[in-house]
């Protein structure tokens, strides 16, 4: 009786790709698929709607870990679009897609590693800040970082943040801005924030100074989040503009302002950071330096899966790639 290692030998592609054609999952190609029922056909192999006794040590799985604290504190919907969109491409290369979040006791390394195991995990995206990706390089489970370089060690896909902050800078310039500010919560803290760096440096050119305003790692809670924007706006009651380092931050300080009484972008004008896809969740339309997040996830899963199907490389680990961002004005400037 035919099986699925023979149409995937026949056809050339992996048993998990087959799996998912026979089984209309996935997004593949119509000549890839075509052929796949063809093979199918003529080997007499019929699926029965459901997954084979001998497919289930075939299913591949991606793990996607994201931090628990973004995802309940921020109220944005950037993590859900980002899974949404690693999940699209890691079907494309015959994967599954599990979702981490606070799954895991991270004090218990062990722990950890037997749950990937169980669930035959064949390695991980890591998009969280909070914890320490050298684990899993350590124990030979390939992982790929979003947003965040890890070490020289891991390969990371992320935005060119320092560029992000640049755009915004010549876009409130150009609006003729020039008593700027910036508010992040950059977990590291603003030495370290590439888009403060890039909005600085590109404002210093045009001899303006922007004045940044950090949230630090107490602001855990919504009202103290409001709280610091509050003062933020009724300290600098003569600033012109603002920059924020995060879609859900843009969010909180529009609506700040706008229930202080500022009118936007007549009394300051806003640019935010985040996707295509956010730009519906605000009234007016926030002007936003835009990342490719399905760039990012695309470029994360490729890499990951030639990780895992090929082995490292010392020129793979080492990868900083960097995803060009663009400006998208909408009503808030």
């Amino acid at each position: 009786m035919a099986t699925i290692k023979d149409i995937a030998d026949e056809v050339g592609i992996s048993k998990a790709a087959v799996s998912r054609i026979l089984n209309n999952k996935g997004s593949f190609s119509a000549e890839t698929t075509e052929k796949v029922w063809r093979v199918a056909k003529r080997l007499n192999y019929l699926p029965s709607g459901g997954q084979h006794a001998d497919d289930a040590d075939d299913i591949k799985v991606l793990a996607a870990i994201f931090p628990q604290e973004g995802l309940l504190l921020n109220e944005s919907p950037y993590y859900s679009i980002m899974v949404s969109l690693l999940e699209k491409a890691a079907y494309d290369y015959g994967y599954s897609l599990m979702l981490c979040g606070a799954l895991y006791n991270w004090e218990d390394e062990e722990k950890i590693f037997r749950s990937l195991r169980q669930r035959n995990v064949r390695g991980v995206i890591l998009g969280s800040f909070s914890h320490d990706a050298a684990i899993f390089h350590n124990q030979r489970i390939p992982v790929v970082t979003i947003g965040t370089k890890a070490s020289d060690q891991i390969p990371c896909i992320r935005s060119d943040n320092y560029a992000s902050g640049q755009a915004a800078a010549r876009h409130l310039l150009g609006k003729g801005c020039r008593r700027p500010l910036y508010i992040t919560g950059y977990w590291r803290g603003l030495e370290y924030d590439e888009r403060y760096r890039g909005f600085a440096d590109e404002l210093a050119r045009h001899e303006v100074t922007p004045k940044a305003y950090h949230l630090g790692m107490n602001a855990t809670r919504l009202q103290d989040i409001e709280g610091i924007i509050t003062r933020m706006a009724l300290d600098n009651p003569d600033a012109d503009a603002l920059f924020a380092e995060s879609y859900s931050l843009s969010l909180e300080c529009l609506r700040t302002y706008i229930g202080l009484g500022w009118r936007i972008p007549q009394d300051l004008k806003m640019v935010g950071y985040g996707n295509a896809f956010l730009t519906a969740y605000s009234n007016p339309r926030i002007t936003l330096v835009k990342e490719d997040s399905w760039q990012i996830a695309r470029r994360a899963v490729s890499l990951l899966v030639d990780l895992i199907e090929n082995g490292p490389s010392a020129e793979a680990s080492a990868r900083d790639i960097l995803v060009p961002v663009s400006l998208e004005a909408h009503q808030t400037t």
